[in-house]
């Protein structure tokens, strides 16, 4: 059975992303993370058939009032980052709500930020997308990504 991990700390886009993922993937299992902590403990623990990462993550799980801790808008650098040094084989897809990625000071596009992130990191990024609450054009591409990465 194919495994996905969503990283996503927002509740109403993680269920929108299961809800794309889940009408390609069918049958796989969805498992998800809600901060920086939660998918690196993912990422060390195994590698996945596909993952979905935000970029902008609270350093913590959200537990209670004020809990999470800090956001960290490249938190999904951070994890791009663990994953590299384990050599995690894991295909990734960043979706955000950012245009720009922040990588080592330079803003980049997001077309240009998927190659840069794969050469930087030597990691499978297949893509970044934008993504927006109230237009539906993220999803088509995100569903061609997940189909790529052979989910």
């Amino acid at each position: 059975m194919k495994r996905l991990l969503i990283v996503e700390d927002d509740e109403y886009k993680a269920t929108d992303l299961i809800k794309t993922v889940g009408a390609v993937g069918g049958s796989a299992s969805i498992e998800r993370a809600a901060s920086v902590t939660s998918a690196l403990r993912f990422i060390n623990e195994s590698c996945f058939d596909l993952v979905v990462l935000d970029m902008s993550l609270p350093t913590f799980d959200i537990s209670g009032p004020g809990g999470g801790g800090s956001p960290q808008g490249q938190g999904g650098v951070e994890v791009l980052r663990l994953a590299s040094r384990l050599e995690n084989k894991s295909p990734f897809v960043v979706i955000t709500q950012y245009p720009d990625i922040e990588i080592d000071g330079t803003e980049m596009s997001l077309q240009s930020a998927a190659i840069e992130l794969t050469a930087k990191f030597r990691l499978r990024v297949l893509g970044c997308l934008l993504y927006e609450f109230d237009d539906d054009a993220w999803r088509a591409p995100l569903q061609n990504l997940i189909r790529t990465a052979g989910i």
